[in-house]
């Protein structure tokens, strides 16, 4: 296959899980490269600057960035905006004509934490165990740190690295993971087995965790409030789900699985099943000065967090430690509304019990 038919075919596998903020950002993103990257040069590069996109390039780029930036703080100067979306456009497009690569762009709204949501990045083209994503801000926001020359050229070395790996395993008789299947799902066959990892990488791909090897039969996310922190969550029963359904439905439940880990959904399911005695001892009071939305819908929605505003103006809310589940570790949630309304307990007297626990 000729890489630019590879590189279409990793997009539009990308894009199944992608939500149309993102495919619309991603769309015009590259839709203007070539007239950002043309006006950037004008504005900000020497005439005589190599914009060749070659790894030489970007290390005649360091010194300019090191230049304008003296500090990270500096980055996010709104009057050097345009100077810095340009370089991580020169940076990403250097990759791409380095390595086979692609673009790739999240948005899973303002509430998700994820450092790669709303992130241009650079994925390899390789199979979901070996991939590596790059993300050009963040290499940017490195070398500031660290000033330290060929930074930016070690970006591509990962890449390329990775793609090699790939192509390692995928030669006969080399023993790789391509044709090797974990104990706790021999019962898929290899080809089976590839395509639920790459049907479970481009859940994590929409939460900014794509590239993990699934082998152990685990994938960390990121989940708990009020700061989330990366867990592990079992996928073996995941596995066993797809197995026991059409391959054509694979996407869907690995999407749903993964979103549901990392939204917290188990854990509200949970505390909706059970009564307020029983998770009174795991409850947390939780303040704030405005009601925490965990998502874009309204405060009453059923799996909003549940708050009330006080008579002092701030507003009530409930923290849960929820104990461990089957194949999900123990994580601290926001109590939602269903809960409170699934345990039928006058909300006076609740908020009464969370002044008293303050």
């Amino acid at each position: 296959m000729h890489e630019s038919d590879r590189t279409e075919a990793y997009m539009a596998e990308d894009r199944k899980n992608m939500t149309e903020p993102a495919r619309v950002f991603l769309d015009r993103w590259l839709a203007s490269m070539g007239s950002a990257l043309e006006q950037w040069r004008r504005s900000y590069l020497p005439a005589d600057f190599p914009f060749d996109f070659t790894l030489d390039s970007l290390d005649a780029l360091e010194p300019i960035v090191l230049a304008r930036y003296p500090d990270q703080a500096a980055i996010d100067v709104e009057d050097n905006a345009e100077f810095t979306t340009g370089t991580g456009r020169y940076i990403g497009e250097v990759l791409l004509r380095v390595a086979p690569a692609r673009w790739g762009y999240q948005d899973r709204g303002d509430n998700d934490g994820n450092p790669y949501n709303r992130t241009a990045v650079i994925r390899s083209n390789t199979p979901a165990r070996f991939m590596v994503v790059m993300a050009p801000e963040f290499r940017l926001q490195l070398l500031v740190r660290d000033r330290e020359r060929g930074i930016l050229r070690k970006a591509a070395v990962r890449l390329l690295d990775a793609c090699e790996e790939a192509g390692r395993a995928e030669l006969p008789g080399t023993g790789g993971a391509g044709g090797t299947v974990p104990d706790w799902c021999a019962f898929f066959t290899p080809d089976e087995y590839n395509r639920f990892a790459s049907e479970v990488d481009s859940a994590l791909s929409c939460f900014g965790a794509e590239g993990q090897d699934i082998d152990a039969g685990y994938v960390s996310l990121a989940a708990g409030d009020p700061d989330p922190e990366v867990h592990d969550f079992d996928i073996v029963g995941l596995a066993d789900q797809c197995r026991a359904s059409d391959i054509e439905d694979w996407s869907d439940l690995c999407f749903s699985a993964i979103d549901g880990y990392s939204t917290a959904q188990p854990q509200r399911d949970w505390l909706t099943r059970v009564t307020f005695t029983q998770v009174e001892d795991r409850l947390e009071p939780w303040l704030a000065d405005e009601p925490k939305l965990s998502f874009d819908a309204e405060p009453d929605y059923p799996d909003q967090p549940f708050s009330i505003r006080l008579e002092d103006g701030n507003y009530l809310h409930f923290l849960a430690t929820v104990p461990e589940l089957e194949g999900i570790p123990e994580i601290t949630t926001f109590v939602p509304n269903s809960a409170v309304r699934a345990w039928d307990i006058p909300v006076e007297k609740l908020v009464q019990w969370g002044i008293q626990h303050t």
